[in-house]
Order: structure tokens, then sequence, then C-alpha cells
């Protein structure tokens, strides 16, 4: 059985994704290797292939490209992995260690780690070294600590230790290798033992009572936060059960609650307790109920009946003062300004949430936004100044985005002239921000066309059968229909342009944007040594032609 690490899975993956020879420096660059490290990782997956007498070499001046047969085998070798055959990187294992420190019910010591991590006893007190360097430049105040009677265990206010496990679940659940996700689980499981709250019958009955939960509050809570919540709650509630404290530190934690037990999501949170306590005899105490509710009130909402109640004029008051100086510090101008204020006001009552009691949360479109549309994003940034005074808060970048998302969603269009015109439906479970920025995309690259509603997943099932559609455009994976359908990215990358625009014009799914991105960062890096400036180059040359696609397809 071949020994993978997430390099070695990252290399396959790039290798069945190859339509063209590429060489081994081109290879090197693109997934930022040494080209010593991947003559090491091909050594190995031949090694694996070996069995059924299959080699992947690279061709002088040529490079590598396989086979058919050889991406049905990478594809199963991929498929194979499990906790035995994958080696944890050093950052994994330092995620494991911290996390089994956070939750364990007994005295955590080196035996223990080594018998967790399957390292030495070195390997141990290195990565127990490094997690204290980290904790010390990190900004949650916590330090790992070691006594002869408690073991390892982390020092620090007990909110302070919910923000930073809650961060620590999100960079594994939400950023880490799939592979690495199975092992983690599987070995809390097994060194925590037998416990209620990891096992398969609970997380069943929580996915049962997300829609019970959300008619309580009258919030529709975006899929994507549901369905990391129901996998993090667990570990945070084991959290909270491994701190020992005294009676001035619950009352002190207690207080830190206080503003959640005013606000729907609390009793929510007390009627799923009730239902915990009467399906399997499990009672969480206040501090846990209160957690619940945190996390309820923190996570995007894509809906929410309460957004425009008397509790938050202050908050309405400065989301219009943003709005305003939106539109008159730039070129922008913005339609259906109610249904703007609505969702904005739903997404900032979230926000400040996470902020007062810092829960973590990233947007991964924020890269895309900051590239595709800086303008936008620019003008965002500098207005949002009126949000961080009125609220006394700082935001990042990717609150910024998330903003961002909103404002690009309602901006006007110029509506073009439609003949012949083909019906097109949209399908995003992104959320509400990213279904109207998607809609707003598709209008832009495709003005000659009749673009209907924005459906979920479960909407579009729901009227499937009666839709008369030339094409349907989703960002979901495997949509299960007989319709004509492009996936394409949230943030609109330059083949889904080629692909959407091309089916329009031939009325067939067109293979001409499918390679276009590496097939010129390929042709580029013959010529810059530079990845970096290979890169911008490629991204102006990719612009110039979109540009060239739209004009072209206005014209038509």
């Amino acid at each position: 059985m071949i020994l993978l690490d997430q390099t070695s899975c990252n290399l396959l993956k790039y290798l069945i994704e190859l339509e063209e020879p590429e060489t081994i420096m081109t290879i090197s660059r693109a997934t930022n290797q040494s080209r010593r490290k991947i003559y090491y990782h091909l050594e190995k997956i031949n090694d694996a292939l070996a069995d059924v007498g299959e080699v992947i070499s690279s061709r002088p001046r040529v490079g590598i490209v396989l086979t058919a047969y050889q991406k049905e085998l990478c594809q199963a070798l991929l498929e194979g992995v499990d906790p035995y055959s994958y080696v944890m990187s050093m950052t994994e294992r330092m995620q494991l260690t911290v996390l089994y420190i956070c939750i364990a019910k007994e005295r955590v010591t080196i035996e223990k780690l080594m018998e967790l991590t399957e390292v030495s006893r070195n390997t141990v007190l290195n990565d127990l070294n490094e997690i204290r360097n980290q904790l010390a430049s990190e900004q949650y105040q916590v330090n790992l600590t070691s006594t002869k009677a408690q073991g390892y265990f982390l020092k620090c206010h007990p909110l302070n230790k919910i923000q930073y496990v809650h961060s620590l679940l999100y960079h594994i659940f939400v950023e880490g290798n799939h592979s690495f996700v199975m092992i983690l689980t599987e070995k809390i499981k097994a060194f925590i033992g037998e416990d209620l709250l990891l096992s398969d019958d609970l997380q069943d009955f929580l996915n049962q009572r997300v829609q019970d939960v959300e008619q309580d509050l009258g919030k529709k809570i975006n899929r994507h936060e549901i369905k990391f919540m129901l996998q993090v709650l667990p570990y945070l509630l084991l959290s909270c059960r491994n701190m020992a404290l005294n009676e001035e530190e619950q009352e002190d934690l207690k207080r830190e609650f206080t503003l959640i037990r005013k606000r729907i999501e609390y009793q929510a949170a007390k009627n799923l307790n009730s239902n915990l306590q009467a399906t399997f005899g499990l009672q969480l105490n206040d501090i846990e109920i209160s957690l619940l509710a945190v996390l309820l009130l923190s996570y995007r909402k894509d809906r929410d009946i309460h957004a425009t109640s008397q509790d938050f004029v202050q908050l309405k008051e400065a989301i219009d003062e943003f709005i305003w100086r939106f539109e008159v510090s730039s070129h922008f101008e913005i339609e259906n300004k109610e249904d703007l204020l609505r969702n904005l006001l739903t997404h900032c009552k979230a926000l400040l949430f996470r902020k007062t009691y810092g829960i973590v949360s990233k947007n991964p479109l924020t890269a895309q936004i900051k590239e595709k549309y800086a303008e936008l994003f620019a003008v965002t940034k500098s207005c949002a100044v009126i949000l961080e005074e009125a609220w006394l808060i700082s935001l990042t970048d990717d609150e910024v985005a998330y903003l961002a998302l909103h404002m690009g969603g309602f901006l006007k269009h110029n509506h073009a002239e439609k003949r012949d015109a083909k019906r097109i439906y949209l399908v995003c479970d992104e959320g509400v921000a990213v279904q109207k920025l998607l809609l707003k995309q598709c209008l832009y690259h495709l003005p000659n066309e009749n673009l209907g509603a924005v459906f979920t997943t479960e909407q579009f099932k729901s009227v499937e059968d009666i839709l008369d559609v030339d094409l349907l455009i989703t960002t979901n994976d495997g949509l299960e229909t007989t319709l004509p359908t492009i996936q394409v990215q949230p943030i609109l990358d330059y083949e889904d342009v080629l692909n959407i625009t091309s089916f329009v014009k031939d009325q067939a799914l067109s293979t001409k944007g499918v390679r276009f991105s590496q097939d010129l960062e390929r042709l580029l890096s013959q010529y810059l040594k530079d990845s970096t400036r290979t890169q911008e180059l490629k991204n102006k040359i990719q612009k110039l032609v979109n540009e060239e696609l739209l004009s072209t397809s206005t014209e038509d």
C-alpha cells in the first residue's frame, strides 16, 4: 500500500487533470514543490502501480501526461487512501494533538500523545514546543501548560478557549484535507472512548432537527454554515466539559453570555436541549446551551423574518448611511434598495455577534472578488468605515468581501434588446449574496439572453418537471438532471465564461475553454521563469479575451 501524505495526494490530482504533457519543471512551478520532491513522489506512485505493470515516466523535452488507463489507476489510489495509508503532515499532527488536549476526559501525557500520533517521543516534544510558539503569536491569549497532576492542558479564560477551539475546528474541517479529517475523527473517537456526543445517532438526530430549529427562529441559516456547525458542535461541547471551572469562573462565563439570553436563539437552543434529553437522556448545562445559541446567532442567514424589527433600528441607520455613501462616492447605481437593506441587516446582525464572541468566519471568495471586482471591493472597503465607527469594530478583508457580494448583487444592469433569447436558469446553494452576484455576472456576460430565477437545489427539484429551459448554470457539484447544464465557479472564471458563451452561440457544450487557462500558463512558462510574472501576464491576457468575448456576444 502506497503511503500518501497531502503532497502525494495533490500531485496525483494534478496529474489526473492534465490533458497535455507538462515537464517536471512546469509541474514543480504549478504545485509549488521542488523538482526533487516531484521525482520523489512520482517514485512512490510508480511503486504502487508496479503491481499492474504501469509506470508514469517523463519523456525528454515533452513531459508527463497520463493515459486514460493510468488516470483510472491513479483515481483508484486516491480513493483507496485511508487512516492506515495516509501520513499526516506536521501541521496536521499538531492540529490533532491540540484538539485532543482541548477535549480529552483524562490526563494527557506524552505517552498518550505518542500513541495518538504514532510518532516518537522527540517528535511529540518538538510538536508541543511548536504549538506553544504558535499559541504565543495568536490573538486568543491561550497557553499550553503541563503539570504532573493534570498533564497537558490549555490555560486561558474559558471564553478564549471556546474561541480558539472554534477557530481550530474551522481550519481542520473547512480548510483541511479530506483524508486527514477522516483520520482525525476516527482517532478522536477511539481515544475519547464511547461518548454520545461523537455518535452517528446524535449527528442523524441533529440533522433531522435543523428545520425545527429554523422554524423556531424564523430564519434560514446558510447550508454551508449549518453543515459546519453540526460537524464541530460535538467537539465544542466536549471542550466545554474538558474545562475544570470553579464557581467564580462559571459565573464569569455566564455573565459573558448575558446578552444571548435575551434572544430567540437561546430559547431555540433550550428547546433543542429538551429534545436531546427526551431522546438520548443527554442534558446540556446553561453554558453549553448559551454556546449553542451563540453559534445560531453568529452563522450567516439566507433569510430572517426579524431583520427589520425595532430591536435593530440603530443597525439599520448605520447601514442606510453605508448604502448612501456607497452611491455618492462611486459611479455604481443600486436597484431594489429595500431588498438590499434587508439582506444587509440579516448579514450584519450575524456579523456583530461573530465579532462580539470571536467566532471565526472566512470567505473563500475573497481573493477572487479582490481580483475580478477590484473597484467594487475598494469602494465597499472605503465606505465600510461608517460601519466600523458606528459599531466600534474592525472589519477584515473577508468581511468586506461579504459586504461587496451583497452590494454587487444589487447593482443596476443595462438591459439589452433580446431577440431569439435562450431561457437560462441558475441553481446555487451558496447563499443569497452569492446567488445575487452570480445572476449579475451572468447578466453581464449574456446580455441578450433571458435569465430567469435563481434556485436552490431544493427549489429547482420542486419545479424541474415544469421548467421550459435551454440551459442551467449551477455552482453545485453533481446536480442530477437531464437538462443541459454547465457547472461554474461562484465567481466566474475565464473558462466558465468561454463555456457559457460558447453554449449560447452553438447550442452545444463547448470544450474550448476547459483547458484554456492551463494551456495559456504552460505556454507562458516556457518564456518566463518567474511564476508570479507568468500568473500576472496570464490574468491580463485572459481579461482581454474575456472582454473580446463579451464584445462579440453583444454585437451578435
